[in-house]
């Protein structure tokens, strides 16, 4: 929530952690569309927030790592986190990066699949 008398933004806990880290997190809906990008994923990969959000994270990332190698795709279809797979993305300025990923999955009350989450460094 807003707190316009010192222009800053209240974070709920897991918010502010999140924010705090210095692993780039982000996650995706079952789309593959971007729905959370942490401050840290900014920075390392010179794409904003407001530029991640809503986009496929293949198009953010462009990694070595995207299509049939993607480790969040192989953890939703399977259920299983994937951990310190490592592969590289392009940065916004062009850079190639080597990163180390993780991956989980999100699921609905029911149990399905609702989403997937991936952190790197």
């Amino acid at each position: 929530m807003p707190d316009s008398s010192k222009n800053t933004v209240i974070l709920a806990p897991t918010d502010a952690i999140l924010e705090s880290i210095s692993d780039g997190v982000f996650t995706v809906d079952l789309q593959w569309r971007i729905t959370s990008f942490n401050r840290a994923a900014e920075k390392i990969t010179g794409v904003s927030r407001t530029q991640a959000m809503g986009r496929l994270c293949s198009e953010v990332f462009r990694s070595s790592l995207c299509g049939d190698d993607c480790p969040l795709q192989q953890t939703l279809a399977s259920g299983q986190s994937r951990i310190g797979i490592c592969g590289y993305i392009v940065t916004a300025q062009g850079e190639r990066l080597p990163i180390s990923v993780s991956t989980a999955v999100f699921r609905d009350p029911d149990g399905k699949p609702a989403g997937g989450a991936e952190t790197f460094r």
